[in-house]
């Protein structure tokens, strides 16, 4: 996996407007995104569903290790 599409994964992973343009145009994101043309393929084959229920884990994850750093910062 390139660099770059690893790069673009994360990103539309944690920003929320930026998978919603991803997922209104995912060939269009993926090719701005400088993805090659193979990469481009593969996310265009990328479960809608499943994106959306990895990055709400996600985000969860990152609530909950707020909520502790913000105790262990008020003790």
């Amino acid at each position: 996996m390139s660099a770059t599409l690893e790069s673009f994964l994360a990103r539309v992973y944690v920003d929320q407007d930026y998978r919603e343009s991803f997922l209104r145009d995912p060939r269009s994101e993926a090719v701005k995104a400088g993805l090659s043309p193979a990469e481009v393929q593969a996310v265009m084959q990328i479960d809608q569903v499943g994106l959306e229920l990895f990055a709400a884990s996600l985000q969860k994850k990152r609530q909950k290790r707020c909520a502790k750093t913000d105790a262990l910062k008020q003790q």
